[in-house]
């Protein structure tokens, strides 16, 4: 008899406390139900996505949770609530998330977190900032961080780069959804080649980033993360400009999204059409602004076996021509100084993601590939041998393990580890006879293990180190790297964080592409040689930070001060070593030491959802511990091209759905650029003058239907022209001799048609 009733209490007990409770309800923003939100327990493994009327349904056991309420550009929630034996029904009013203090990053430690729980400190700048400064590409996107400044470097040809922190772009490792397949040669043309249309937002870490991205990551890295596909939508666009009211600028864009009802398989397009003119400041017949041609289509898809497999698959392809110098219009052998490109870069990825069944463990394995050729011509006075092919083949597989210990030495721990291996081919062949191919084939295989410890509620530790194996065809020996990195944050309080910390980086002997890259001066093509005791860079990057960062209600606000301080030894130098069988050639040494050190300040302010000022400047201070000779007849222990002083602006008025308002500038403060004697008589170290560029552009939604909306759009860049005014003129010109805004005032007027706008 005891027995029977042992067992029938038993029944009891386990059915009353196995039993589900349904919890549902409608999450909204506005008056406007909001699809495709992620409803979840926090710290555990039951969630849920609302449908396209905003309706989610949750069935979880009875007892206490924290629920969380969490979509991209929104503020997160989360709730305190008992779940009883009965539906409990919960609705949610999202607010916008304008200044991102709840965005999820990457960058920090190549996993998922809260931007405001990473040890390292990441800025973002997200799809609505491109949209409210009217960038079409990445180019024209990534002034708007502290820390970083765009700049081209050649009027022939077009040639730009990112510095971080004033070193130049290669010292920065660009990435693609956090794999490094963006290619040396990618880096002097692809800035313009990437289309905003694709980038959900632009990760930036600055200071050393080796130690889990590998080798170039000394500056920091600037990670392009791409749009999920999420919500059906379509979108087209088209926007033209006229530069100095001379040359057009025509841009056009389209996006469309298909997700499956069940929401577990999805697939994105995007494309862009660009057509720019060629554009010559003084007249003289010679381009300052490279006539553009850019075809980009690519598509990104996820396919969902269950709730922890995924498979993900990218696809991107871009066609571009450019054409600088005279005679743009005509074949380059008949021009005195032509710079004509051909690029064609076809790439793609493939992604296995898998989890554990509790969720603590997550699996990753990668491969992608990207393959870049440039048909081109660099010349002067007619050369039929000016023609050239440039090739550019890069490999990248890996996997990644992440593992989450809930109670490590009383506190938790996720320890992320992996093995990535890069294979990357340079080939350059010539008409020219005097000028030797270039084949250069490189093997890099990484190591690399992080853990990421809360030791306390408000204290973080980040710790890191990769072993990377370098081998080259063009290097007698291969060369084993060992890159430490360790980052500290501590919240002093709920507003303040603190974080700090110190990483190595390094860059191998090699050719990059811009090495290989014709450099054409005053008439004359001159090439690079590697030295031939050239050994590798080593860098010591010191990090720290402090951030405030408050909400309440509706406003916001968050100020950041961050100090670098970088040095690197043996630095990569080019030194003239004058004329070598008929040709110009600098030489690339290593050089002193170089030395990088300054502060960046941010201020972000939203007092209500209508206005948005941000606010960010640079000081900083960039040499060499000796003078060099980085032109013939220039001594300097300067590190050229980078001001002590620059920083950007942005303000954002939305006074309804239907409108806005976009203020935004760029300052670059003088700094020292050389210029090459040829239409001037003898070659010289510039100071630049101080320049400040301004623009302002408004937008009006109009509803076309229930679904769909049109848009349009318009502004002008550079209002008060600050641009360069002493270019050099004709055929004897210094071509590398460019600064400051890449283009002259320019007035554009768009048109959008599509959904959610």
């Amino acid at each position: 008899m005891k027995l029977k009733f042992c067992l029938f209490f038993l029944f009891i007990f386990s059915a009353v406390f196995s039993q589900t409770t349904e919890i549902k309800g409608i999450i909204s923003h506005g008056s406007r139900p909001e699809g495709y939100v992620n409803v979840y327990i926090k710290n555990g493994n039951q969630g849920t996505i609302t449908n396209d009327k905003g309706l989610y349904s949750l069935k979880i056991a009875q007892g206490n949770y924290v629920l969380v309420v969490q979509a991209l550009g929104f503020k997160t929630i989360e709730k305190d609530i008992s779940v009883g034996n009965s539906t409990l029904i919960l609705n949610f009013s999202l607010k916008e998330d304008l200044l991102g203090l709840d965005q999820v990053v990457v960058s920090a430690t190549k996993t998922e977190l809260n931007r405001r729980e990473a040890p390292v400190l990441v800025t973002v700048t997200n799809a609505a900032s491109l949209k409210n400064v009217q960038a079409a590409t990445l180019f024209e996107g990534l002034n708007f961080q502290p820390g970083l400044r765009t700049e081209v470097n050649c009027q022939n040809c077009g040639f730009s780069q990112i510095r971080i922190n004033g070193l130049d772009g290669a010292y920065s490792q660009i990435l693609v959804n956090s794999r490094p397949v963006f290619g040396s040669l990618n880096g002097i043309y692809g800035l313009e080649q990437i289309p905003t249309n694709m980038i959900k937002q632009i990760e930036v870490t600055r200071g050393g980033g080796s130690a889990i991205f590998g080798s170039n990551a000394i500056a920091g890295t600037i990670n392009i993360i791409t749009k999920d596909p999420i919500e059906n939508q379509f979108q087209v666009a088209s926007k033209i400009g006229l530069i100095d009211g001379e040359s057009t600028d025509a841009v056009t864009t389209f996006n469309t999204t298909f997700v499956s009802e069940d929401l577990n398989k999805g697939i994105t397009f995007f494309g862009m059409h660009r057509d720019r003119e060629g554009y010559d400041n003084n007249d003289d017949g010679f381009t300052e602004m490279t006539k553009l041609r850019n075809l980009n289509f690519g598509f990104k898809s996820f396919y969902k076996f269950d709730f922890r497999r995924k498979l993900t698959l990218e696809f991107n392809n871009s066609h571009e021509y450019r054409r600088g110098g005279d005679f743009i219009d005509k074949s380059p052998i008949f021009a005195n100084i032509a710079e004509e490109i051909t690029s064609n870069v076809i790439g793609g990825g493939l992604t296995f993601d898998y989890f554990s069944e509790d969720y603590l463990q997550k699996f990753s394995v990668y491969g992608n590939l990207q393959n870049t050729r440039s048909d081109n011509y660099y010349g002067t006075n007619q050369d039929l041998n000016g023609f050239g092919v440039t090739k550019d083949f890069t490999v990248l597989s890996g996997v990644q393990h992440t593992a989450q210990f809930e109670n490590f030495i009383k506190g938790s721990m996720d320890l992320t580890s992996g093995v990535e291996h890069r294979f990357n081919r340079i080939t350059e062949r010539r008409e020219n006879p005097l000028i030797n191919p270039i084949t250069q084939n490189t093997n890099t295989l990484g190591i690399y293990t992080q853990l990421d410890w809360k030791i306390l509620d408000n204290l973080k530790l980040l710790t890191g180190v990769r072993g990377e194996l370098f081998a080259s065809n063009l290097n007698e020996k291969s060369l084993f790297i060992v890159n430490p990195r360790v980052s500290v944050l501590y919240n002093i309080t709920e507003t303040i964080s603190f974080r700090t910390g110190y990483s190595q980086g390094f860059r191998a002997p090699q050719f990059y592409s811009e090495d290989v890259h014709s450099e054409i001066i005053t008439g004359e093509v001159r090439r690079v040689r590697l030295a031939a005791d050239l050994k590798e860079e080593l860098s010591h990057s010191f990090i720290g930070s402090l951030e405030y960062s408050h909400q309440h209600e509706d406003h916001q606000l968050v100020l950041t001060f961050e100090g670098f301080y970088t040095t690197i030894n043996d630095p990569f130098v080019y030194e003239a070593r004058g004329e070598v069988d008929g040709l110009e050639i600098k030489e690339k040494i290593n050089g002193d030491n170089a030395i990088v050190n300054g502060f960046n300040l941010e201020a972000r302010f939203s007092p209500n959802q209508k206005f948005l000022f941000q606010l960010g400047g640079t000081f900083q201070n960039s040499y060499f511990e000796k003078a060099y000779e980085p032109e013939e007849g220039i001594v300097t222990n300067k590190i050229t091209r980078t001001p002590n002083i620059y920083g950007n602006m942005m303000i954002n008025f939305t006074p309804n759905e239907r409108w806005s308002f976009n203020l935004n500038g760029v300052y670059t403060g003088r700094m020292f650029v050389p210029h090459v004697a040829g239409f001037i008589p003898e070659t010289v170290l510039e100071e630049t003058p101080n320049l400040l560029e301004i623009g302002f552009n408004t937008s009006r939604i109009f509803s076309v239907s229930d679904k769909y909306q049109f848009e349009i759009n318009g502004g002008v860049k550079n209002i008060f022209n600050a641009y360069q005014d002493d270019f050099d003129q004709t055929v004897d010109r210094d071509p590398n001799y460019i600064y400051g805004p890449s283009q002259p005032r320019t007035v554009f007027i768009g048109l959008k048609f599509g959904t959610d706008l």
